[in-house]
């Protein structure tokens, strides 16, 4: 069947089964997931675009109904946006910038969408052509924007959150390391999660100011908050001149990706679109373009790696903690491995509870192990059912949080087979930055580990191709090795950890090489 023939029987299923009240939440994931799979087979095949598809998943993600309208989010977010930006490839992102603009013109004329329409006209930006036109402006900016002799005169860079911790820490931090070479006189202020001054609060020239976005918001709380971080870019401009800031946008979801505006004609605004840009070596890590990017634009390619600078009672309590368990007469089991198994929510990033346990297993007679019980409900039941195996088997288990750990004996600690952390991720790095190695899946503490110049192995699962794998990878200046877990071997839990051991045989080597 021709895809728009079939895109418009989806569309009519649809508005019938709308009408009569029968629309559940299984038949539209099937629908939108249909609608999302004939938009990209569709512009692979022939180049085309599918404008309806996009406007059946729109409609389906703006239902009255939340559960209907998750199966549309679904749809777009995971399923066509990630999975088109994720390839890191050009065409795939004109494509993104093409379905977004449609999204943003559907948004903006829903009686829910006002403010976002209002706040596009105030920038100018009337029709979806506005924002395309924009963002291929954005894409080139003008040489004699930035020059040598305007460093100086800096103030304040305004550097929009990537919404992720670990992105934040791969590519956000990147950036701010090549241009505070240039930039001696200014403050770094990232516009995105409180949980960032965890792994920036130690660094002075660093502040940051809450901006919030829902990642499993709706359509249009996803887009306010576009509109919280103009408020946001307005406020920390007062008082300074047009050569005083500039804002960085590292490809960040605040923006939907450079597709809406916060200042008047971008003259200090800086768009770095992570998924096309290549510098001078395709096969460079993100944070590695990151820096060659922002590295461009002062003038300045001095190595630099992306980095954290924790508060010092994180450090301290990571210390004290290291310090404590390990045994100074003991030989044998005088290595810390942090380990943290959290996906963000994704659990196709995952290989599965018993390559995790067998990991463990084959860790433990030479090691100790910190074991972080991640940042959701659902991530922590699945530690605590690990823990419990562990226990079984005979091993002691300390589980740590915010508030007990007072209370632990000395002895206790240096018994211990296994700390588990239960708590804010700034801690959790601190105790990251005094182990031996990190271990863990592809996750925020990958990068953190990086950056703190901690050997690390990273397991890359299900990736939706191999330069996602190739971007991912952690940058910094201590040790690195990957790999890469194919789907179809995922219920090999045993094998896989043999892999696993045989690269952290190479992390361990190396070290000792060094």
């Amino acid at each position: 069947m021709i895809p728009t023939e079939e895109i418009q029987e989806k569309l009519n299923e649809f508005h019938q089964l709308k009408e009569q009240g029968g629309l559940i939440a299984e038949m539209a994931l099937s629908i939108a997931t249909r609608a999302a799979d004939l938009v990209i087979e569709h512009h692979a095949s022939s180049g085309g675009y599918l404008r309806e598809a996009v406007q059946l998943i729109c409609e389906i993600a703006a239902s009255q109904d939340q559960m209907v309208a998750r199966a549309g989010i679904d749809a777009l977010f995971p399923l066509l946006v990630e999975r088109l930006n994720d390839s890191f490839n050009p065409a795939n992102c004109r494509l993104y910038d093409q379905l977004f603009t449609q999204v943003i013109e559907f948004c903006r004329h829903l009686p829910a969408g006002q403010q976002i329409d209002e706040g596009l006209k105030r920038f100018g930006l009337m029709h979806g052509a506005d924002l395309l036109r924009r963002k291929a402006e954005i894409l080139n900016p003008t040489p004699q924007l930035v020059t040598a002799a305007s460093f100086t005169l800096i103030k304040r860079v305004l550097l929009l959150s990537r919404v992720t911790i670990g992105a934040d820490v791969a590519v956000t931090s990147a950036i701010i390391a090549k241009l505070r070479i240039a930039l001696p006189q200014a403050e770094f202020v990232i516009l995105g999660s409180r949980k960032l001054s965890e792994l920036y609060g130690g660094d002075a020239r660093i502040r940051i100011r809450e901006i919030a976005y829902e990642r499993g918001g709706s359509l249009i709380s996803r887009l306010n908050s576009w509109l919280q971080v103009v408020e946001a870019v307005n406020e920390e401009r007062k008082g300074l001149k047009e050569d005083e800031f500039w804002v960085i946008d590292p490809d960040s979801r605040l923006t939907q990706l450079g597709l809406l505006p916060l200042i008047e004609n971008d003259r200090n605004y800086f768009f770095f679109e992570s998924r096309s840009y290549q510098g001078d070596d395709n096969s460079k890590s993100i944070g590695q373009l990151a820096a060659d990017w922002a590295g461009q634009l002062i003038g300045n390619y001095d190595s630099v790696f992306p980095f954290v600078a924790l508060p010092i009672a994180h450090q301290e309590f990571g210390e004290a903690v290291i310090r404590a368990i390990r045994n100074p007469q003991s030989i044998i089991r005088n290595r810390i491995v942090a380990i943290s198994f959290g996906v963000g929510g994704n659990h196709s990033k995952r290989v599965s509870g018993k390559f995790e346990e067998q990991l463990i297993h084959y860790l433990l007679p030479d090691s100790k192990l910190i074991l972080d019980k991640g940042a959701s409900a659902a991530e922590r039941e699945h530690i605590n059912h690990i823990v419990a195996r562990i226990r079984a088997q005979g091993q002691f288990v300390i589980e740590i949080n915010d508030g007990n750990n007072a209370a632990i004996t000395e002895q206790d600690w240096i018994e211990a087979d296994v700390v588990t952390w239960d708590g804010s991720i700034g801690v959790f790095a601190g105790l990251i930055a005094a182990s031996d190695e990190y271990i863990g899946y592809d996750s925020a503490g990958q990068h953190i580990a990086a950056a703190l110049g901690v050997p690390a192995l990273t397991v890359f699962v299900n990736s939706n191709n191999a330069k996602f794998a190739e971007r991912w990878r952690p940058f910094g200046n201590g040790h690195i090795e990957t790999i890469n877990v194919e789907a179809g071997t995922l219920a090999k839990g045993t094998e896989l950890a043999n892999g696993v051991l045989s690269r952290i045989v190479v992390l361990r080597r190396d070290k000792q090489h060094s």
